[in-house]
């Protein structure tokens, strides 16, 4: 039944506001948001702002939004009040059980989800573009001989420069996960373009309540042990967390799915990164389908979606990659492959975890 693997900085203020260059601002006199007198210097520079930003966080968005006058590199410079200027520049970091851990925030647009995917409707699957999906990535499990490359047997979505939003059942009880790949498109070519970075695996955070048993709760977090810099071809999708996205429903949507999955039930992996459109269905035409898999629990937790027909699906080794949803031209993630019966079989569609009912999970692990 289930797919099974086996088979930054306070985002807010990293606006790429384009009408700024990266020229040099010190010295540069400005105003702040509150009419005072300031210079426009690094954020890590303003000590106020950095109070601001350690402990009202979110709260604070739009007065530090509003505060940005620059970029230096990817640190924003901010319009700082006369004063509260420091010579020494100051990590970004907040306190949380006795060590310091940077605070990554969700992203919001045009932070994410942007690519150069065009949205034209895709009937089967076919091979993904370069940097089509930037947010998408290969988790890599140890070789069962030494030596050998890593073996790719689930996916997952790029949500910060830190952090991974996978399926449960991808990491559970898998001590051989230890690897992400970000970037690719063929994993087995060197000629396809691309320019792959391999993270090491920091810590893996499974949703407390996960039930391999019933498929329930099927999400994780993982957390590599450095940041990735991002790219055309690397770049973090957006969590659907405005309104206009997070209260729908999506059913006769059409979104997207990729993966390196199988291209038929139980047959081989593709090298080559595959991409398919399709539809969302009712939770009460899921729930019917899979009513003999007594198993199963079809609740507000997921989200279905497939061909009635069959033919057209995820499959094995796609598992934990992501359902993503285009808005004009920003796409969110809005699912997580998680299980189906077989793959592509007529009157079943594939179950995909509903990332709108795991926010609070997820926005507490990307620390």
């Amino acid at each position: 039944m289930q797919r099974t693997c086996c088979v930054g900085v306070f985002t807010v203020l990293l606006l790429l506001l384009q009408s700024t260059s990266s020229q040099d601002f010190d010295n540069i006199d400005c105003t702040t948001p509150s009419g005072e007198g300031g210079t426009c210097i690094n954020i890590r520079r303003c000590q106020s702002l950095l109070d601001i930003l350690l402990t009202q966080g979110n709260a604070a968005g739009n007065y530090l939004r509003s505060s940005v006058c620059g970029f230096e590199g990817l640190d924003p410079r901010v319009c700082c009040p006369s004063g509260s200027q420091s010579m020494t520049s100051a990590p970004l970091t907040t306190p949380m059980a006795g060590r310091q851990v940077a605070s990554y925030g969700p992203l919001y647009p045009n932070e994410c989800g942007l690519s150069n995917a065009t949205y034209t409707r895709v009937v089967g699957g076919i091979p993904a573009k370069l940097g089509a999906w930037p947010w998408i990535v290969a988790l890599g499990y140890k070789a069962t001989r030494a030596g050998n490359p890593p073996k790719w047997l689930c996916g997952g979505t790029l949500v910060s420069s830190r952090h991974i939003i996978t399926a449960g059942h991808c990491v559970f009880n898998r001590k051989d996960l230890y690897l992400v790949r970000l970037g690719d498109l063929d994993l087995v070519s060197d000629n396809d373009g691309a320019n792959p970075i391999d993270i090491p695996i920091e810590k893996i955070t499974i949703h407390p309540d996960y039930d391999p048993s019933h498929y329930t709760n099927d999400i994780a977090v993982i957390r590599m042990e450095r940041n990735v810099p991002f790219s055309q071809n690397i770049h973090p999708i957006c969590l659907p967390l405005e309104d206009n996205i997070r209260q729908r429903n999506f059913t006769r949507m059409f979104p997207f799915v990729a993966g390196w999955g199988a291209v038929y039930f139980n047959g081989p992996s593709s090298t080559r990164l595959l991409q398919l459109q399709i539809p969302v269905v009712s939770p009460e035409a899921c729930a019917k389908a899979f009513e003999p898999f007594k198993s199963t629990v079809i609740d507000d937790r997921v989200l279905c979606a497939g061909f009635a027909r069959g033919g057209k699906d995820a499959c094995q080794g796609d598992s934990g990659g992501p359902l993503m949803f285009p808005l004009g031209r920003i796409s969110y993630l809005i699912g997580v492959v998680s299980y189906g019966h077989k793959c592509a079989e007529p009157g079943f569609p594939g179950v995909y975890t509903r990332v709108t009912s795991f926010l609070d999970f997820i926005q507490a692990n990307l620390v």
